[in-house]
């Protein structure tokens, strides 16, 4: 649901973030929801959709974000050592993607030059320690727009090489939770939700429908449901958005067409010995 937050953190995370914390951190910012900027990922689908190896390597690249300045993970408390705990037994972690400049968490200050951030640079209280300072206001130390607009690298963002159809009208992507669903996805949503779904998120906005689009064109509604349900059954925890089935859908192979013949194995048949007879019986001695 996050796709404009998504968007504005890439610019915002600069050179410095590269590779799988960059990854990592794009893609919590793209399931965290617009305005609460939370995501309740599990670790196993960021290792899934960034293409680490494990939920390990993803928790080692979290610490190496928070180290960088770009705390993700929500604190729930102090262990008895005084370490900051982020998951314990029976509850699991979460994330909050950090303020940074160009996303408004609050109302404007009367400060000069501040959008909702936390004064004179300290963090905010949620964030914990870990939490990104301030970004700084003008000066040698500020980024220049030339600075931060810059390529991705290596982790290019999901369905990159998709472009907008012309006849696909994706609409505002600030609309109405009601409103932003395009209308060739439908049919997939209402599905979905008439079979066994009706709470699962949908983590797509604007552009980001596209590839769900082209699915539904290739594969069918009914072909991608069957799979949702196979692999929901098949899944350590309960499934909360259909990102989680996206990998899934995109290696289902294309609907048939209309004409195509309907192959009806005929069955096999096998020749059947008379019943035993004696030659006497039959007159033959």
């Amino acid at each position: 649901m996050g796709y404009q937050l998504r968007r504005l953190l890439r610019e915002a995370l600069g050179p410095e973030i590269t590779g799988l914390q960059r990854a990592v951190a794009l893609e919590i910012a793209d399931d965290a929801h617009e305005t609460s900027r939370e995501s309740y990922a599990v670790l196993d689908d960021l290792a899934r959709w960034t293409g680490a190896k494990d939920a390990t390597v993803v928790r080692n690249a979290l610490k190496r974000l928070a180290a960088a300045g770009w705390e993700f993970r929500v604190p729930i408390g102090k262990g008895a050592d005084g370490r900051v705990l982020y998951a314990v037994p029976g509850r699991r972690m979460t994330f909050k993607v950090p303020p940074f400049e160009g996303v408004a968490v609050a109302t404007p200050s009367e400060g000069k030059g501040e959008r909702g951030l936390p004064q004179g640079g300290a963090t905010a209280p949620s964030e914990g320690a870990g939490a990104p300072p301030s970004p700084p206001q003008g000066g040698a130390g500020a980024h220049s727009e030339g600075a931060t607009a810059h390529s991705e690298g290596a982790v290019a963002p999901p369905f990159s090489s998709y472009t907008s159809p012309p006849h696909i009208n994706v609409g505002d992507e600030q609309a109405a939770p009601g409103d932003r669903y395009p209308a060739q996805v439908l049919p997939l949503v209402h599905a979905m939700s008439a079979s066994g779904f009706p709470n699962i998120r949908w983590p797509w906005e604007g552009s980001g429908w596209f590839p769900i689009i082209a699915l539904i064109k290739a594969v069918g509604v009914q072909a991608m449901v069957e799979y949702a349900h196979r692999a929901a059954a098949n899944a350590p925890q309960a499934v909360t958005s259909a990102k989680y089935f996206l990998r899934g859908w995109q290696e289902l192979p294309p609907a048939p067409p209309e004409d195509t013949p309907v192959y009806r194995p005929t069955p096999h048949l096998r020749a059947v010995g008379a019943p035993y007879s004696n030659p006497e019986d039959r007159g033959i001695f």
